[in-house]
């Protein structure tokens, strides 16, 4: 119907019959506008009761009184004579009465004709939503009505949705803009069905093949946490879900995302690996981060006592945090649990439990910090805990 309309528009004395086809005609005199046809006309006449078009026939038609109170203010200022319209035959010239055209009805088909294109072309488009229905809601398709469907609509809605009573879950969306796509077009039937979640997915594509196409080792991105799994947090970061394993959230141990995270929450993440043909991305917060081994030395003296919290039991030692370093943690070999023979950990000490230790050594290379709880008495190190003891009263 598109090409019908660029044809008749050129060839003003051109009919277009109920089938959508074009009919030329050679002579006026065969020319008669039959109802339900749409002619392109010229305004000859403009009236606070009528506006009169010729559309090529002997005589012009008229728009009437009734059609020109629906039309807006704006679009009737903008209308003057010698303006080239579309129009629709209400009432054609063959009933020996005035021909009646509608231009209402005119711009209607048209509109009905742009859905199609737009459905056939998978364009995105924005509109309001107009109204709340019991199946979904009313959106403004240009100046027809689509229906979106409950089941097309966008569930992040439902996360931020005002209103929890189940028979109006969404008047929450009335009068806002929302962007659709157009999926079924049916003049015939009035029906115009229209999805947010299938734009929603085009528009993902597109930001998720321009990420891809762009994004580096290294490189800094704002994101959004979207789900907490036992291994770590998965994060939006525009169109691709990036994992940040536990060991990469935080210098601290980790056991759950939950302990450092949330689902909404927006964060800057740094991108670790990349596996483009998986579209596969690691993530990390805790390259963002200051690295406590940076500084290790300016906090912590090979040979020292230090105040520690058991953070993981295995069965060959316990990891313990310092409490001077919380984000340092340090291991302790079952051989350095105790004097006496330990055959379980779990036996000496639990997790959570504070424990002295002493920081046997310090590899800022491999960041790798070795304690001991035997040792801690040992008179080995009894003039070296004194002069520390010194060292730390002069200071304060």
């Amino acid at each position: 119907m598109k090409e019908t309309f660029a044809k008749q528009e050129a060839n003003p004395l051109a009919t277009i019959d109920t089938n959508g086809d074009l009919t030329s005609v050679d002579s006026i005199d065969l020319f008669v506008p039959k109802r339900d046809e749409i002619h392109s006309g010229t305004i000859v006449q403009i009236s606070d009761d009528q506006i009169l078009i010729d559309i090529g026939y002997k005589s012009e038609g008229t728009v009437p009184q009734h059609e020109l109170s629906k039309l807006s203010d704006s679009v009737m200022q903008k209308m003057k004579v010698g303006d080239q319209v579309m129009t629709y035959v209400l009432r054609g010239a063959d009933q020996d009465k005035p021909m009646i055209l509608s231009l209402l009805k005119a711009q209607e088909l048209q509109e009905w004709e742009q859905a199609k294109q737009q459905m056939i072309a998978k364009s995105i488009h924005n509109g309001h939503v107009l109204e709340i229905n019991k199946g979904g809601v009313i959106v403004e398709v240009g100046n027809l009505r689509g229906f979106l469907p409950s089941s097309c609509i966008n569930l992040e809605h439902n996360i931020n949705k005002k209103n929890t009573n189940s028979q109006n879950n969404w008047n929450h969306l009335l009068g806002q803009k929302i962007t659709y796509k157009i999926i079924e077009v049916s003049q015939k039937r009035n029906k115009l069905i229209v999805s947010e979640r299938a734009a929603q997915k085009e528009v993902q594509k597109s930001k998720r093949e321009h990420l891809l196409s762009t994004i580096q080792i290294s490189q800094v991105l704002s994101g959004t946490v979207v789900s907490l799994e036992k291994f770590g947090a998965f994060v939006d970061i525009g169109g691709i879900d990036g994992l940040v394993h536990n060991s990469e959230i935080s210098w601290k141990r980790v056991s759950h995302p939950s302990e450092a995270l949330k689902v909404g929450q927006t964060v800057n993440v740094a991108i670790l690996t990349l596996d483009l043909e998986r579209s596969r991305i690691g993530l990390s917060l805790k390259a963002l981060q200051q690295n406590p081994w940076d500084n290790i030395q300016d906090i912590l003296i090979e040979g020292q006592l230090a105040y520690a919290t058991v953070t993981n039991v295995t069965k060959f030692g316990i990891f313990a945090s310092l409490k001077d370093c919380p984000t340092i943690e340090g291991f302790v070999h079952i051989t350095e649990l105790s004097d006496d023979i330990v055959k379980d950990p779990k036996e000496v000490v639990t997790i959570g439990e504070e424990v002295i230790v002493r920081i046997m050594s310090i590899d800022k290379t491999r960041q790798r910090l070795r304690l001991s709880i035997k040792e801690v008495v040992e008179d080995r190190f009894e003039d070296s805990d004194y002069f520390l003891y010194l060292e730390k009263s002069l200071s304060n």
